[in-house]
């Protein structure tokens, strides 16, 4: 057996979604994502149907936002990528801020949500 050590890159993997109201800034913020360290390894330009939000958003079932969520995501295309590179997921999250677009305005100001 070769005992020469080899050594792996672990990188991990997120899902990122431009929403309906941002797919005509979908280049820019893809260049976000680029100079951020982030690998593209999939991207798609989609439009869901009502349908299909309310499978992808079903842990948000029942709440007060969901028939709204569900339209809005409906209402147009969306690009889905599939990001890589080292501890995305919270890389992500501190380039688009929290969930909340006031709290976002609020405590990440440059964040892509509040533009």
């Amino acid at each position: 057996m070769d005992q020469t050590s080899h050594h792996r890159i672990y990188v991990e993997r997120t899902l990122a979604i431009i929403k309906p109201d941002a797919v005509h800034k979908s280049e820019e913020i893809e260049d976000v994502f680029l100079k951020s360290g982030f690998i593209i390894l999939q991207k798609r330009r989609l439009q869901l149907s009502p349908e299909q939000c309310s499978e992808f958003y079903a842990q948000q079932y029942g709440k007060l936002f969901f028939p709204s969520l569900t339209a809005f995501m409906s209402s147009g295309p969306i690009v889905a990528m599939t990001l890589a590179r080292d501890n995305a997921i919270a890389h992500l999250k501190s380039i688009i801020g929290p969930d909340d677009i006031y709290k976002a305005r609020e405590t990440h100001p440059e964040c892509q949500k509040t533009d």
